[in-house]
């Protein structure tokens, strides 16, 4: 199935009109920025029987070569700490229209210039996010109003991923941990990071590479790396413009087989991060980009989609780990966006939709109990015309139930064969699978929902 163009687009590459699109439903939900966390227990759901999801094989890779670098670091790493289980607390009440309360504050707050923290918005969803051609619209949209903040995550060895600002290239080939990454069942000890996906060295001696391409960025930036180390055999190098090179292994009766992440610091334009494992099989599961919030406090979104990714996927990933690195960077606002591959469903129901959106904001809550969310409708399939808009409808009555908001991007684009009749415009919004967008398509998706967002923002 064709993917959407890699290439196309860089955050500061298109201009972003915001303007009020009416007719367009909204939920949205907040999160506090406390960095203190807490897990409730989750009791893993099914979903009905599914047909195979189109997203499965999809593939997004921004593979432009970059400039050999010079050598990386000098901090250490340090494990991730133990997280104890306690109950999360309850999702503030809200009344209807004013979903987005909490968000619409921590922005005002960076509008005011009273704010010295990031307001950092997290986006869960399946392949659609996972090219970042939607959500960078919307980070595009909230930075130019609100300030910069940076990249935020990036996947780094992911072939199946593309980030507005940053060129990746990947050569070689990095196993991925989960081979599925969009699997709704536990995998292994479940432990793969904030982005859901792990990638590990093989024998093959692979190398990842990204540059920061956005030119509007300081370069003042701080680099937050995680990676997980299984094996004393275990070493990754790392480099890092302006600094030196650095080996990353386990000392002596260090724990192995948790997340442990290095902090590192850049002050050069553009610089590149490399990765190359050197021995055993290290594993990565991203790095983080940011400007310094105390100088330049700004909005950061973080893309965390995965192909063929459904709601019950992040159910499937240890919580007590996800919840952790959920709280390094707790969110004001999480959107999700799932729903495409659920329209493959021969037997589509509400109760298990209400289920799993309330057990993944139970999560996203104990790291940031006080975070808005925004449920996103799934966008039109040609081969699911009756079952889209079930799922939309069960989506609907789940963000309803959890306290989140809700964008209807069926009805935006038109509700039934609204993707023929994208595909068959000149140019194309939507691609020939009858199930993807062209990055035109995304582009204009992405720019209704931060116009619609921000309608509801007063000053």
């Amino acid at each position: 199935m064709p993917s959407p163009d890699a290439r196309a687009g860089t955050k500061r590459g298109s201009g972003t009109a915001i303007a009020v699109t009416l007719g367009s439903a909204l939920i949205v939900a907040t999160c506090s920025t406390s960095r203190e966390h807490v897990v409730a227990p989750v009791v893993e759901g099914q979903v009905a029987a599914a047909s195979p999801s189109p997203d499965a094989a999809a593939s997004v890779l921004a593979d432009n070569a970059a400039p050999p670098m010079p050598t990386a670091m000098a901090a250490e790493p340090l494990p991730a700490a133990p997280v104890a289980p306690v109950a999360p607390a309850a999702p503030a009440a809200r009344a209807p229209g004013h979903e987005l309360d909490a968000f619409f504050g921590a922005l005002r707050s960076l509008s005011n210039h009273t704010r010295t923290s990031h307001v950092r918005v997290a986006w869960l969803g399946d392949s659609h996010g996972a090219s970042d051609l939607w959500s960078g619209p919307l980070r595009t949209a909230l930075q130019t109003r609100f300030g910069d903040g940076g990249l935020g995550f990036v996947h780094v060895g992911y072939k199946a991923y593309r980030h507005d600002g940053v060129r990746i290239e990947v050569k070689g080939r990095w196993a991925v941990e989960p081979h599925q990454p969009s699997t709704g069942a536990r995998t292994g000890d479940g432990i793969f990071g904030l982005g859901g996906v792990l990638l590990a060295g093989s024998a093959e001696s692979p190398r990842a590479l990204l540059t920061v391409a956005d030119p509007a960025l300081p370069p003042a930036l701080t680099w937050d790396l995680c990676y997980k180390l299984a094996s004393p055999r275990d070493e990754l190098s790392l480099s890092l413009t302006g600094l030196p090179d650095r080996t990353l292994k386990a000392g002596a009766g260090e724990a192995l087989g948790v997340l442990r992440h290095v902090t590192l610091a850049t002050s050069v334009p553009s610089p590149s991060l490399r990765a190359l494992p050197v021995g055993g099989q290290p594993a990565l599961c991203g790095v983080t980009v940011e400007t310094d919030p105390k100088t330049a406090p700004g909005v950061v979104l973080d893309t965390l989609g995965i192909n063929g990714a459904r709601l019950i996927t992040p159910l499937a990933w240890d919580e007590a780990a996800w919840v952790a690195e959920l709280s390094r960077r707790p969110p004001e606002l999480v959107v999700l966006e799932y729903g495409t591959n659920e329209s493959g469903d021969h037997t589509i129901l509400t109760a298990p939709y209400v289920d799993h959106l309330a057990k993944v904001m139970a999560r996203v809550r104990a790291a940031s109990p006080d975070c808005d969310c925004l449920v996103l409708a799934p966008t039109d399939r040609a081969d699911t015309e009756e079952r889209t808009p079930l799922v939309r409808d069960a989506l609907r009555e789940a963000a309803r139930a959890s306290r989140c908001g809700f964008w209807d991007t069926y009805a935006v684009m038109g509700g039934k064969g609204s993707i023929v009749a994208w595909h068959n415009e000149t140019p194309s919004r939507a691609g020939g699978d009858g199930v993807h967008l062209t990055p035109r398509g995304y582009k204009d998706l992405g720019e209704k929902l931060a116009a619609d967002v921000l309608s509801g923002y007063v000053p």
